[in-house]
């Protein structure tokens, strides 16, 4: 099995603000005879209503509306598959080579990051894809369902919301899961070549044009997330 052509984006409305709709139009453009679908807060909230309707009362309990956004996805690839980016994600080239033969597909970000947190690696949630019925991504989808997080004290921080169900999360049961021949886990050049300075919130474009030129970089994570700028 294949995975689908189908790209997976989301925001709270369709309006989407012009900077992302013109990376949203990018992936577009870059795969033609490729589905897209932008899903909204409300479409999200629905998804799960139908399709995992004993969820739903631990998705509405998250206390970030980020909580909600990362925990929909794996549900959505669990059952459609394809291509789930997030919108400040620029595409540079059609990203079918990354994904041939696999059944699930993430990045690695770069190791400065891993090392800010203190980890080993740090697997992103901002771009994957996967098949549907996805044995890996069950197990994100479960590990969901065992663990709420809802017993946290006090404001939910930086660290808590990638622990709960963002890049901590899935890199804790990516190292857990036993069988990953079929998981590719491609390396910052590919998807995250440029790093961010995590203590001033910039990226660091000063070899960009270096990046971007590479063979390998098919796309390059801009690191907008307003959720984390508040945090």
């Amino acid at each position: 099995m294949n995975i689908p052509k189908i790209i997976h984006q989301t925001w709270k409305d369709h309006k989407i603000p012009q900077h992302l709709e013109t990376f949203a139009a990018g992936w577009r453009a870059q795969h033609p005879g490729w589905e897209y679908v932008l899903w909204t807060d409300e479409m999200n909230r629905q998804f799960i209503y139908d399709n995992h309707p004993h969820f739903l009362p631990v998705y509405d309990r998250y206390p970030t509306a980020i909580q909600r956004v990362d925990a929909v996805r794996y549900f959505i690839l669990l059952k459609m598959g394809g291509l789930f980016v997030d919108l400040d994600f620029e595409c540079l080239k059609n990203v079918s080579p990354l994904l041939y033969q696999a059944e699930f597909v993430a990045g690695l970000e770069p190791q400065s990051h891993a090392l800010h947190h203190k980890k080993h690696a740090i697997i992103s949630n901002a771009f994957m894809a996967a098949q549907p019925g996805s044995g890996f991504v069950q197990a994100l989808c479960s590990y969901l369902e065992r663990n709420d997080f809802i017993q946290f004290r006090g404001e939910p921080g930086f660290n808590y919301v990638l622990d709960c169900g963002g890049p901590f999360m899935l890199t804790r049961v990516y190292e857990q899961y036993p069988d990953k021949e079929q998981l590719k886990i491609w390396g910052p050049e590919f998807l995250y070549p440029l790093e961010k300075d995590l203590d001033t919130g910039k990226l660091d474009t000063s070899n960009r044009d270096q990046v971007c030129s590479a063979d390998r970089a098919y796309a390059i994570h801009h690191y907008w997330g307003s959720w984390w700028q508040k945090a």
